[in-house]
Protein backbone atom coordinates (compact mmCIF):
# COMPACT_ATOMS: atom_id res chain seq x y z
CA UNK A 1 0.00 0.00 0.00
CA UNK A 2 1.14 3.53 -0.72
CA UNK A 3 -0.35 6.88 0.24
CA UNK A 4 -1.79 9.10 -2.49
CA UNK A 5 -3.08 12.66 -2.06
CA UNK A 6 -6.21 13.47 -4.05
CA UNK A 7 -6.81 17.20 -4.39
CA UNK A 8 -10.29 18.63 -4.00
CA UNK A 9 -11.93 20.10 -7.11
CA UNK A 10 -13.75 22.73 -5.06
CA UNK A 11 -10.93 25.34 -5.24
CA UNK A 12 -10.97 25.13 -9.04
CA UNK A 13 -14.75 25.50 -9.18
CA UNK A 14 -14.68 28.51 -6.89
CA UNK A 15 -11.88 30.17 -8.85
CA UNK A 16 -13.81 29.61 -12.09
CA UNK A 17 -16.95 31.06 -10.53
CA UNK A 18 -15.06 34.35 -10.04
CA UNK A 19 -14.63 34.63 -13.81
CA UNK A 20 -18.26 33.77 -14.42
CA UNK A 21 -19.45 36.40 -11.97
CA UNK A 22 -17.02 38.95 -13.38
CA UNK A 23 -18.26 38.24 -16.90
CA UNK A 24 -21.85 38.82 -15.84
CA UNK A 25 -21.28 41.95 -13.77
CA UNK A 26 -18.58 43.96 -15.55
CA UNK A 27 -16.75 44.39 -18.82
CA UNK A 28 -14.27 41.57 -18.32
CA UNK A 29 -12.61 42.19 -21.68
CA UNK A 30 -11.01 45.40 -20.36
CA UNK A 31 -7.38 44.92 -19.35
CA UNK A 32 -7.78 46.33 -15.87
CA UNK A 33 -10.82 44.15 -15.11
CA UNK A 34 -9.00 41.06 -16.33
CA UNK A 35 -6.16 41.72 -13.90
CA UNK A 36 -8.62 42.28 -11.03
CA UNK A 37 -10.51 39.08 -11.85
CA UNK A 38 -7.23 37.19 -12.14
CA UNK A 39 -6.08 38.42 -8.72
CA UNK A 40 -9.42 37.65 -7.06
CA UNK A 41 -9.65 34.15 -8.59
CA UNK A 42 -6.09 33.40 -7.53
CA UNK A 43 -6.87 34.54 -3.98
CA UNK A 44 -10.09 32.50 -3.88
CA UNK A 45 -8.21 29.44 -5.13
CA UNK A 46 -5.48 29.87 -2.50
CA UNK A 47 -7.95 30.25 0.38
CA UNK A 48 -10.19 27.41 -0.85
CA UNK A 49 -7.19 25.10 -1.19
CA UNK A 50 -6.50 25.64 2.52
CA UNK A 51 -10.14 25.08 3.47
CA UNK A 52 -10.60 22.06 1.20
CA UNK A 53 -7.22 20.23 1.17
CA UNK A 54 -8.58 17.06 -0.40
CA UNK A 55 -8.08 13.60 1.01
CA UNK A 56 -5.39 11.02 1.46
CA UNK A 57 -6.13 7.49 0.32
CA UNK A 58 -4.29 4.19 0.45
CA UNK A 59 -3.56 2.88 -3.04
CA UNK A 60 -2.49 -0.70 -3.51
CA UNK A 61 0.32 -1.27 -5.96
CA UNK A 62 -0.12 -4.15 -8.36
CA UNK A 63 1.56 -7.41 -7.43
CA UNK A 64 5.05 -7.73 -8.85
CA UNK A 65 6.44 -11.15 -7.98
CA UNK A 66 8.18 -11.66 -11.30
CA UNK A 67 5.68 -14.37 -12.25
CA UNK A 68 2.66 -13.23 -14.25
CA UNK A 69 0.41 -16.11 -13.21
CA UNK A 70 1.23 -15.64 -9.52
CA UNK A 71 0.64 -11.90 -9.84
CA UNK A 72 -2.83 -12.54 -11.27
CA UNK A 73 -3.65 -14.96 -8.46
CA UNK A 74 -2.55 -12.38 -5.90
CA UNK A 75 -4.67 -9.68 -7.54
CA UNK A 76 -7.70 -12.01 -7.59
CA UNK A 77 -7.12 -12.89 -3.94
CA UNK A 78 -6.81 -9.25 -2.92
CA UNK A 79 -10.10 -8.48 -4.62
CA UNK A 80 -11.69 -11.14 -2.39
CA UNK A 81 -10.09 -9.45 0.63
CA UNK A 82 -11.66 -6.18 -0.54
CA UNK A 83 -15.00 -7.99 -0.60
CA UNK A 84 -14.42 -9.09 3.00
CA UNK A 85 -13.68 -5.47 3.90
CA UNK A 86 -16.97 -4.44 2.30
CA UNK A 87 -18.79 -7.08 4.35
CA UNK A 88 -17.05 -5.79 7.45
CA UNK A 89 -18.35 -2.30 6.80
CA UNK A 90 -21.86 -3.55 6.03
CA UNK A 91 -22.29 -5.80 9.09
CA UNK A 92 -22.56 -3.85 12.38
CA UNK A 93 -21.45 -6.60 14.73
CA UNK A 94 -18.30 -6.22 16.86
CA UNK A 95 -17.45 -9.93 17.01
CA UNK A 96 -17.94 -10.43 13.29
CA UNK A 97 -15.88 -7.32 12.60
CA UNK A 98 -13.04 -8.58 14.80
CA UNK A 99 -12.92 -11.91 12.95
CA UNK A 100 -13.03 -10.21 9.56
CA UNK A 101 -10.19 -7.93 10.62
CA UNK A 102 -8.16 -11.03 11.49
CA UNK A 103 -8.91 -12.62 8.11
CA UNK A 104 -7.99 -9.52 6.12
CA UNK A 105 -4.78 -8.93 8.09
CA UNK A 106 -3.66 -12.55 7.71
CA UNK A 107 -4.69 -12.61 4.04
CA UNK A 108 -2.70 -9.49 3.19
CA UNK A 109 0.34 -10.93 4.95
CA UNK A 110 -0.04 -14.21 3.04
CA UNK A 111 -0.14 -12.45 -0.31
CA UNK A 112 2.80 -10.25 0.64
CA UNK A 113 4.79 -13.39 1.52
CA UNK A 114 3.82 -15.05 -1.76
CA UNK A 115 4.76 -11.97 -3.76
CA UNK A 116 8.14 -11.98 -2.06
CA UNK A 117 8.75 -15.68 -2.75
CA UNK A 118 6.67 -17.40 -5.45
CA UNK A 119 7.96 -20.78 -4.27
CA UNK A 120 5.32 -20.53 -1.55
CA UNK A 121 2.57 -20.94 -4.19
CA UNK A 122 1.97 -24.62 -3.43
CA UNK A 123 1.70 -23.86 0.29
CA UNK A 124 -1.08 -21.31 -0.19
CA UNK A 125 -2.96 -23.05 -3.00
CA UNK A 126 -5.75 -24.36 -0.77
CA UNK A 127 -6.03 -20.98 0.94
CA UNK A 128 -6.39 -19.17 -2.38
CA UNK A 129 -8.63 -21.71 -4.09
CA UNK A 130 -10.88 -22.71 -1.20
CA UNK A 131 -10.52 -20.99 2.17
CA UNK A 132 -10.65 -17.40 0.94
CA UNK A 133 -13.37 -17.83 -1.74
CA UNK A 134 -15.51 -19.82 0.70
CA UNK A 135 -15.16 -17.17 3.39
CA UNK A 136 -16.24 -14.48 0.92
CA UNK A 137 -19.17 -16.61 -0.28
CA UNK A 138 -20.39 -17.17 3.29
CA UNK A 139 -20.20 -13.46 4.08
CA UNK A 140 -22.08 -12.49 0.94
CA UNK A 141 -24.82 -15.00 1.79
CA UNK A 142 -24.89 -13.63 5.33
CA UNK A 143 -25.40 -10.08 4.07
CA UNK A 144 -28.17 -11.18 1.71
CA UNK A 145 -30.04 -13.04 4.44
CA UNK A 146 -29.49 -10.28 6.99
CA UNK A 147 -30.84 -7.71 4.54
CA UNK A 148 -34.19 -9.50 4.37
CA UNK A 149 -34.93 -8.28 7.88
CA UNK A 150 -36.57 -11.61 8.64
CA UNK A 151 -35.64 -13.75 11.61
CA UNK A 152 -37.52 -16.86 10.66
CA UNK A 153 -36.10 -20.16 11.82
CA UNK A 154 -34.26 -21.01 8.60
CA UNK A 155 -32.73 -17.56 8.18
CA UNK A 156 -31.80 -17.29 11.85
CA UNK A 157 -30.17 -20.74 11.80
CA UNK A 158 -28.17 -19.86 8.67
CA UNK A 159 -26.97 -16.56 10.15
CA UNK A 160 -25.94 -18.17 13.42
CA UNK A 161 -24.07 -20.92 11.54
CA UNK A 162 -22.03 -18.33 9.65
CA UNK A 163 -21.35 -16.38 12.83
CA UNK A 164 -20.07 -19.50 14.60
CA UNK A 165 -17.80 -20.39 11.67
CA UNK A 166 -16.01 -17.05 11.38
CA UNK A 167 -13.70 -17.56 14.35
CA UNK A 168 -12.64 -20.93 12.95
CA UNK A 169 -12.03 -19.44 9.50
CA UNK A 170 -9.99 -16.56 10.94
CA UNK A 171 -7.88 -19.06 12.89
CA UNK A 172 -7.34 -21.08 9.68
CA UNK A 173 -6.13 -17.94 7.88
CA UNK A 174 -3.68 -17.21 10.69
CA UNK A 175 -2.46 -20.81 10.80
CA UNK A 176 -1.86 -20.71 7.04
CA UNK A 177 0.25 -17.58 7.49
CA UNK A 178 2.20 -19.16 10.34
CA UNK A 179 2.93 -22.26 8.23
CA UNK A 180 4.58 -20.10 5.57
CA UNK A 181 7.30 -19.17 8.04
CA UNK A 182 8.01 -22.65 9.37
CA UNK A 183 11.28 -22.92 7.42
CA UNK A 184 12.39 -19.45 8.52
CA UNK A 185 11.67 -20.35 12.13
CA UNK A 186 13.76 -23.51 11.83
CA UNK A 187 16.61 -21.58 10.21
CA UNK A 188 16.58 -19.01 13.01
CA UNK A 189 16.60 -21.69 15.69
CA UNK A 190 19.44 -23.50 13.90
CA UNK A 191 21.48 -20.29 13.83
CA UNK A 192 20.81 -19.67 17.51
CA UNK A 193 21.77 -23.23 18.46
CA UNK A 194 24.98 -22.95 16.43
CA UNK A 195 25.80 -19.59 18.02
CA UNK A 196 25.21 -20.93 21.54
CA UNK A 197 27.44 -23.93 20.80
CA UNK A 198 30.28 -21.69 19.57
CA UNK A 199 29.92 -19.35 22.53
CA UNK A 200 29.96 -22.26 24.96
CA UNK A 201 33.03 -23.76 23.25
CA UNK A 202 34.92 -20.49 23.56
CA UNK A 203 33.75 -19.92 27.11
CA UNK A 204 31.79 -16.82 26.15
CA UNK A 205 28.40 -18.30 26.86
CA UNK A 206 29.40 -19.22 30.41
CA UNK A 207 30.87 -15.75 30.98
CA UNK A 208 27.61 -14.13 29.90
CA UNK A 209 25.57 -16.22 32.32
CA UNK A 210 28.00 -15.41 35.15
CA UNK A 211 27.80 -11.67 34.47
CA UNK A 212 24.00 -11.65 34.58
CA UNK A 213 23.94 -13.16 38.07
CA UNK A 214 25.67 -10.14 39.64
Amino acid sequence: MKTKKIKSAIPIYLACSVWIIAGLTCRIYMGRNILIALAISAGVYFVAEKLFPGRTVQVRERANSGNRDIDQQIEDGRRLLDSLRASNEAIPDAEISANLDRMVQAGEAIFAALEKDVRRADQVRRFMNYYLPTADKLLRHYRELDATGSRGENIRTALESVERSLGMIAAAFEKQLDCLYRDESLDIQTDIDALETILATEGLGETKRTMTTH
